[in-house]
């Protein structure tokens, strides 16, 4: 058993402060105090036993306590004072502190079973709730962060199960991406995977059961339908959460790549189509279509057509998807205005957007043929080669009204260019196929351009046609040998001497190529053929041939490498890394763009000696080895890769890449091409949602505040956890606008939703802030202050609210507190002004009478009586003043009754 003694000690040394009370309503003597308590403010033992606890003015706020002490002592049954906020004087000087307190009221009773004493404990909570309030406030500030950063990221935030793949969350971004609610993303089962496209559906799919498996986090790449149903490219980065070792949940992040991924698919198109041009075989009703399918392929709603112009009339060259009916239809229509959008736009030379057939003035008469077709916009552009003249139309038809965007301006504007390349340089090249039958044509049948050297005599004789070549008189030039020579450029007549030697000494035809200069000092380009005849000994006898101009086609060649010159240009261009390596990974070629990120590295370099992986980080060098590889052994095929470059920091930069081998004609690769994006701003995005994910995770548990999030077209709430934590709810139930306006304090409810309705339906309006009462689960009120950030759609209309409810009542009371001290002080002090003023003035006044005034005894006697009634009146008010001043408790300035 353990002693009194040992009892005492305990109680004496115990780190609670404590005290043993006599149970003497209402004084509660004081029996004895430990040294916690005696340590609360400085007061010492002999202080305080004996006297009567209640009584100790000044000590704290013990109001509260004789309610709890009397409970002790009638129900003989402990009591317990929850956390309250007590004023504490902390040092002799009188400082005041707050100390938040629990108190424990517990009987000790005598073997009659009577409250023999009441032990009193103070448990000090002060360090904790401050510590809670403050750390609430930094949660708030970080949910607040949140929900900003939140909005910034330009993807779609989502979180969804990683069984069944139905999502739980996604971000407001998923509406303007997809142009789906987020309530569709949750509620529609299979959601997601519906919405996929078809073509790329199984694959992404079964990648994601094998990324899911073993992976922590992957990305891939995929084609979305819209609402509107078009289409979209959608890049989805995800991490994976396990629990126990078993996949939980997938997050991740959206990005829209269309543009990107047009521009890559767009530039592999492009390369095909100019490799296509190159060779002689395929014919240019082919290298169209091809280029328009492609076209086509990147914007699925789109149909084109390509057009010739000829003879100031439209005819059909090439449009892989309109209805051949349609295009019967409009073939041979005349180049003129309001003829349509590609007669028109031949007509102006400049493009012609028609975004509404039905409704357009330049479709006027070809409107029905359109609607027959289901054709309600289309967007032409002329075709004009170097010398202003239209050679082709591109038409690109849409089975909706439709106006461009920015993109597909672009896209049209690039379209034609390249179009613009093939086309003249193919008309070009017809030119000169021409000029040469022509060529042949006049060297069998007129001689064109012929010359004789009679070897033996050195007499040279020219046909009239050659003269006029070399612009001559032929009576003012003898032709000889020597000056032949002489009209030669200074450059080529050393070459074209040793040409014509060595057809003597090998008695072998030749064909070369020459310039001359025209007395004039023109120059001009020839083409000679020249054939030796030599007698029966084998002697060289005579030297005939022939001379063809071919100035005007050298121009064309000329022209054609500047056709090529700004292809490259339009590579130089690009704002994506275009590069070209050997099967050995030396560079044969990289853009502007990649010269710009990466010249720091490569200025010092024999490029053609360089290995592409210089400008790589060494942790990936394998990778593209591996990637180069792949291309090796499968050409035409593109491997997607990313990897980290350096940069002159020595920090890496992700970028992201696309490899394809280009082969040869026996389908072997001779070089490989690579097209990167620089995915920096990817990376950060990823890097930004990870510990957005987190953030939102660890404020929602850890506030008390009732956070909520406002589905306002579904009508549907959602709380956190401080919700049901501070009300009493149930966390399962399902909660709206009605049963949120339900628990609002009936006086407050008409004022709040006046309030609610009028913020709602006011677009400029973006915060609703309100205090009202609002009743707990237990029946209680409490008082409440509420904050919402309302997001709204396009059109200005609230789709959402998002914010939260915090519990006010404490300080409410205390303001209470205060303007009820102010009252009794007002009245306090009118009375000091007013009531005390009035018997002032009446003693002032009779003093005067008697100090200035002669008076006899009965007079003097009237005027002191008159004198002593005014200060018993003037007494009395300041005992009034003095009562009420007692009404007020000095310690904390709150009035108590």
């Amino acid at each position: 058993m353990i002693s009194e003694k040992q009892l005492n000690q305990i109680f004496k040394s115990s780190s609670v402060p404590m005290m043993v009370l006599l149970p003497e309503v209402p004084d509660f003597s004081i029996v004895d105090v430990n040294e916690a308590y005696l340590a609360l403010n400085g007061y010492k033992r002999e202080q305080l036993v004996g006297k009567s606890f209640l009584g100790l003015a000044g000590f704290h706020d013990i109001s509260d306590w004789a309610t709890s002490l009397e409970k002790v002592v009638v129900h003989k049954k402990a009591d317990k004072i929850p956390v309250s906020a007590y004023t504490v004087s902390v040092n002799s000087a009188g400082d005041k502190e707050t100390r938040y307190w629990e108190i424990d009221h517990a009987p000790i009773l005598d073997d009659d079973n009577e409250v023999a004493f009441i032990l009193c404990s103070i448990l000090d909570h002060t360090s904790d709730i401050i510590t809670r309030k403050n750390s609430e406030q930094a949660l708030t500030e970080s949910l607040n962060q949140f929900y900003s950063l939140l909005q910034t990221i330009e993807g779609i935030v989502w979180e969804a199960d990683a069984d069944t793949l139905r999502f739980t969350f996604v971000s407001d971004h998923a509406k303007q991406i997809l142009g789906f609610s987020t309530n569709e993303w949750l509620t529609e089962p299979h959601f997601w995977e519906n919405h996929i496209h078809p073509g790329d559906r199984d694959e992404v799919l079964n990648y994601v059961n094998l990324k899911s498996g073993k992976e922590k986090s992957y990305s891939s790449e995929y084609r979305m339908i819209k609402a509107d149903g078009s289409t979209i490219w959608i890049k989805d980065i995800v991490a994976i959460t396990t629990d126990n070792n078993k996949r939980k949940w997938l997050r991740g992040l959206m990005l829209d790549i269309t543009v990107p991924k047009r521009l890559s698919n767009l530039e592999y198109l492009e390369k095909n189509v100019l490799e296509l041009n190159s060779k002689s075989n395929v014919t240019i009703q082919e290298i169209l279509s091809y280029y328009l399918e492609g076209i086509e392929a990147l914007f699925p709603q789109m149909k084109c057509s390509i057009m010739q112009v000829k003879g100031n009339r439209l005819h059909n060259w090439a449009a892989p998807s309109l209805s051949p009916h349609y295009l019967a239809t409009i073939e041979n229509l005349p180049v003129n205005d309001n003829t349509g959008s590609c007669g028109t736009a031949a007509f102006l030379k400049k493009k012609v957007i028609v975004s509404d057939i039905a409704n357009d003035a330049r479709w006027a008469d070809y409107k029905q043929i359109a609607s027959k077709y289901d054709l309600q916009a289309c967007w032409s552009h002329p075709i004009i080669n170097s010398e202003g003249e239209v050679l082709a139309t591109l038409g690109l038809y849409y089975n909706k009204p439709k106006k461009p965007d920015e993109e597909e301006l672009k896209v049209i504007e690039r379209v034609t260019a390249i179009l613009k390349v093939i086309l003249e340089n193919r008309q070009r090249a017809e030119i000169i196929a021409d000029a040469s039958v022509l060529m042949t044509q006049s060297q069998e049948l007129a001689h064109f351009g012929n010359w004789r050297w009679d070897v033996q005599n050195n007499i040279v004789s020219w046909s009239d046609s050659l003269y006029l070549i070399y612009g001559l008189n032929k009576k003012d030039f003898k032709a000889t040998f020597e000056g032949y020579q002489e009209l030669l450029h200074p450059d080529d007549r050393e070459r074209v001497y040793n040409i014509i030697s060595n057809v003597l000494n090998s008695k072998q035809d030749v064909e070369f190529e020459e310039r001359i200069i025209r007395p004039n000092g023109e120059m001009r380009y020839l083409k000679s053929w020249g054939k030796l005849k030599s007698d029966a000994s084998g002697v060289p006898v005579e030297m005939i041939g022939a001379c063809l101009d071919i100035t005007e086609s050298k121009k064309t060649q000329q022209e054609l490498q500047s056709g090529e010159s700004r292809l490259r240009a339009l590579a130089d261009s690009q704002t994506s890394y275009v590069i070209r390596i050997d099967l050995e990974g030396r560079y044969t070629y990289y853009n502007k763009k990649y010269l710009e990120d990466f010249g720091w590295i490569l200025k010092d370099k024999d490029i053609p000696n360089t290995l592409a992986t210089v400008t790589v980080q060494p942790y990936h060098h394998q990778l593209v080895r591996d990637i180069l590889k792949k291309c090796i052994e499968n050409p035409n095929k593109v491997y997607q890769v990313e990897f980290d470059k350096i940069q002159p920091n020595g920090s890496p930069k992700p970028t992201l890449w696309h490899f394809i081998g280009l082969a040869n004609s026996n389908n072997q690769t001779t070089e490989v091409q690579c097209i990167g994006l620089d995915i920096t701003d990817l990376k950060n995005a990823e890097t930004a949602l990870k510990i957005s994910n987190e953030r939102y995770e660890y404020v929602n548990k850890a506030t008390n505040d009732a956070i909520f999030d406002w589905n306002i077209i579904e009508d549907a709430i959602k709380w956190g956890n401080g919700f049901f934590r501070m009300f009493g709810f149930d966390s399962k139930a399902e909660y709206t606008s009605y049963s949120w306006a339900s628990q609002v304090h009936p006086e407050d409810k008409e004022r709040i939703l006046d309030s609610l309705l009028e913020t709602l339906k006011d677009e400029m309006k973006d915060n609703w802030s309100v205090e009202y009462r609002f009743k707990k689960a237990d029946g209680s009120y409490a008082d409440v202050e509420g904050t919402g950030y309302i997001v709204r759609n396009e059109t200005g209309k609230p789709i959402r609210m998002i914010g939260v409810i915090r519990d006010i009542t404490e300080r409410l009371n205390y303001i209470k507190a205060i303007e009820k001290q102010n009252e009794k002080l007002l009245e306090i002090a009118w009375m000091q002004s007013h009531v005390v003023r009035a018997p002032l003035t009446k003693i002032i006044g009779l003093a005067d009478l008697i100090r200035d005034f002669p008076n006899n005894d009965d007079e003097e006697n009237q005027l002191i009586e008159h004198l002593l009634t005014c200060a018993y009146e003037l007494d009395d008010i300041i005992r009034n003043i003095s009562a009420k001043t007692e009404q007020i408790d000095l310690n904390t300035g709150i009035a108590l009754k």
